[in-house]
C-alpha cells in the first residue's frame, strides 16, 4: 500500500523536524491549526502515531501525554522529572560490539532516556 503524502502530513513533519522541544500532538496541533484552519486533532494524532510506528520519528512517554521527536536518528534524551522538559545529546560510545559479541545480539538501534531535575527546576526549589 503506497503512503499518501499530504498536504496536512507535509506541514506537520516540516513543523515537528523545525522544533527541538519535543511537542505532544495536542500543542503540534495547537500551533498548526491556524495556518491550516482544515487541519483536524484526528489527523495529526494518526499521522504522527503511523511516522512513529513505522521509525520515521521517535515516541516519548513524557508526562500525560505521549511527546515527539521529529529526529529518528540514535540519540539519548535528557527529561527532567519535574517540569517535562526534553533535551537531545549524542549517545557516547557504549561498546555495543562488545556487548553484540557476548550476548549475541545484532543491535539495530538505541533508545536511551535518562531522568533527572533540571537546572531551570534546581534554581526554582532553592
Amino acid at each position: 500500500m503506497q503512503k499518501r503524502n499530504t498536504a496536512q502530513k507535509k506541514a506537520i513533519f516540516e513543523e515537528l523536524r523545525a522544533r527541538r522541544d519535543h511537542p505532544s500532538a495536542t500543542r503540534l496541533y495547537e500551533d498548526l491549526k491556524e495556518r491550516y484552519p482544515n487541519l483536524s486533532k484526528a489527523t495529526v494524532y494518526r499521522v504522527l502515531k503511523n511516522a512513529a510506528d513505522e521509525g520515521e520519528i521517535l515516541r516519548l512517554h513524557v508526562g500525560p501525554e505521549d511527546r515527539f521527536d521529529g529526529d529518528a536518528k540514535d540519540h539519548l534524551h535528557v527529561i527532567c522529572t519535574r517540569c517535562g522538559d526534553v533535551h537531545d545529546e549524542a549517545l557516547p560510545p557504549m561498546g555495543l560490539e562488545k556487548l553484540e559479541k557476548n550476548y549475541g545480539y545484532a543491535i539495530s538501534s538505541r533508545h536511551v532516556e535518562l531522568y533527572g531535575v533540571c537546572p531551570a527546576c534546581q534554581k526554582a526549589a532553592e
